[in-house]
């Protein structure tokens, strides 16, 4: 089809390089801030920090001044970093819908949504335990610092884990 034969000239190893350049240019701008906040904040008694996972919350927590605008800031960032390629990956599903419809042969069709389900599937498995742990995390559902320590664990390694297992 004419896909195959432009896919060599729409992605061509420039254009990855500087997609992925740009995306790891974001994540750099979206983590510096927080640690920029956070290291500017004062601190009057302990240094240790509650946690066991590379989050600005706890560290936040120690600070002995208001830290509302740093915990406003974790939340906007913790959302455009969530929903961002969310929406994205939504808005992408709902072109490739479009286009699958436009499929003549009903075989064509079931092979092409089947493939989008599969990733679908693991979009979701990814994203589903990840907003499951934030939610707990920010409204404060889990106090227990090991219960979300664990549940933040889970939510970053099973779905890499069933990847090769849906695929």
């Amino acid at each position: 089809s004419d896909w195959h034969i432009r896919y060599s000239t729409i992605n061509t190893n420039l254009r990855m390089l500087l997609i992925i350049a740009g995306i790891w240019s974001l994540v750099i701008l979206l983590e510096i801030f927080p640690v920029i906040f956070a290291a500017r904040l004062p601190y009057c008694s302990s240094r240790e920090v509650q946690s066991r996972c590379c989050e600005h919350g706890p560290v936040y927590k120690l600070a002995c001044t208001d830290i509302s605008y740093n915990r406003q800031l974790a939340t906007a960032k913790t959302l455009t970093a969530l929903l961002g390629p969310l929406t994205f990956i939504i808005f992408t599903y709902v072109i490739a819908v479009v286009a699958v419809t436009r499929i003549a042969s009903i075989s064509q069709r079931w092979k092409a949504f089947h493939t989008c389900l599969t990733h679908l599937l693991l979009v979701l498995l990814y994203y589903m335990p990840v907003m499951l742990a934030y939610i707990l995390g920010n409204l404060r559902l889990v106090q227990n610092v090991d219960l979300f320590t664990a549940i933040l664990t889970v939510s970053v390694t099973l779905p890499p884990m069933l990847n090769p297992i849906i695929y």
